[in-house]
């Protein structure tokens, strides 16, 4: 079921499904990501009352009413969670930096933390520079975002190379049309990439004196060695831990959703 939930930022499409008495899952998607990336995910969750949702102008959601911040999405997640009981929050890439920040500032609302490929910030490293954020910032003060919000399908195409599917995208290309020939997709995913230093920075100086909490944490890595800033992420829970996912690229919910969908259950049973 889809349904449109008011934020700060706008309104918010949210798929819901599964379990409606059953515990809670919400998934969040990497940059420029949709619902469609979990379906194969949220198939293996029957029992859970699983969310999904698109953050503001990205997906189905309304063009964002505000610019991407840490706290922007946090006021996201507490729009699509409001009233609901305490959730296993998955983050995929970008996305582990809004989950992991709303386990900290919200910790007694939390069940458990799957992180997918978190983007490779070691903690304790500070604020990046990151080459695609500075260019995304060139691109929105040269005023040149309407040039390219005009490619949001090559969008898609460039996300699916972090597939090992790489063009044999799983989505139907109608559904894929209907979310990225939307210009406010490209504007969204050029406004969270600009922001993403400093959200990290937001992020470090949350772990300075927000603890996380005492739930079930796994960080999934594709391929066959977990990376130094993997381990470090898993780290910062005594309860962390890191999981390998062979045969999967970045795009693991598309490559290997069984490795997600087991890391959820783990988290809902508290193991």
């Amino acid at each position: 079921m889809s349904t449109m939930v008011a934020s700060l930022a706008g309104l918010v499409h949210v798929r819901t499904s599964g379990r409606v008495d059953g515990p809670t899952a919400v998934l969040s998607s990497a940059l420029g990501g949709a619902w469609f990336d979990w379906d194969a995910v949220v198939a293996l969750l029957p029992d859970a009352h699983v969310l999904v949702f698109d953050r503001p102008g990205t997906g189905w959601s309304e063009p964002a009413a505000a610019p991407a911040t840490l706290a922007r999405e946090v006021a996201v997640l507490d729009a699509v969670l409001a009233g609901r009981p305490p959730a296993v929050l998955v983050g995929h890439s970008m996305a582990s930096l809004h989950v992991e920040a709303w386990a900290r500032l919200r910790p007694e609302r939390v069940r458990g933390l799957v992180l997918v490929d978190p983007d490779p910030e070691v903690p304790g490293a500070g604020r990046p520079f990151d080459l695609p954020a500075a260019v995304a910032r060139w691109v929105l003060r040269a005023g040149l975002d309407p040039v390219v919000a005009a490619q949001g399908l090559r969008l898609r195409r460039w996300a699916m190379r972090g597939s090992t599917l790489g063009r044999r995208d799983p989505v139907a290309p109608a559904r894929v049309r209907s979310v990225y020939g939307r210009p406010s997709v490209a504007r969204a995913v050029l406004d969270e990439l600009a922001s993403y230093p400093a959200q990290v920075g937001a992020v470090e100086r949350l772990r300075a004196f927000r603890p996380l909490p005492d739930v079930p944490l796994t960080v999934l890595t594709p391929g066959r060695r977990a990376s130094a800033a993997h381990r470090a992420l898993a780290a910062m829970s005594p309860t962390g831990r890191t999981a390998l996912v062979p045969g999967s690229r970045h795009m693991v919910p598309v490559d290997r959703p069984d490795a997600v969908a087991l890391a959820v259950l783990t988290a809902l049973r508290g193991s």
